[in-house]
């Protein structure tokens, strides 16, 4: 493999390429975030041997806390799943791809709320 992938990122690798296999292609706009997403499924399987024998929680500044690597393990999941839902692999099924839509991110709050929208439409 000349990603240097581990096991598991191998295995995401030719998992990607049997649903999409214009991933081969290196100009493909997806092959970068497919080859991230490789390289967090290794780091993520890293995370999870060492959070297998890892005490839930540890002493802090304040007191008990949560430790800092399953904090980690659970970031790292969440950003496989986007990574991989971002590349809007075909159905297996239809072989329709997903709606294309934007990463979400943190949201900001809008200045006026729903609520405040809705009085205002219906004038009151």
């Amino acid at each position: 493999m000349p990603f240097n992938l581990g096991p598991r990122g191998e295995r995401l690798w030719a998992s990607l390429l049997a649903q999409d296999a214009t991933l081969e292609d290196e100009e493909a706009p997806g092959r970068e975030v497919a080859l991230s997403a490789c390289r967090t499924a290794d780091r993520l399987e890293t995370l999870e041997e060492l959070a297998a024998t890892a005490e839930p929680m540890i002493e802090g500044r304040m007191g008990p806390v949560a430790n800092p690597l399953l904090t980690e393990v659970r970031q790292q999941a969440a950003l496989l799943a986007r990574l991989v839902a971002a590349l809007r692999l075909p159905d297996q099924a239809t072989g329709k791809r997903p709606q294309k839509r934007q990463l979400r991110g943190v949201q900001r709050p809008a200045s006026v709320s729903s609520l405040e929208q809705a009085r205002r439409a219906s004038g009151g």
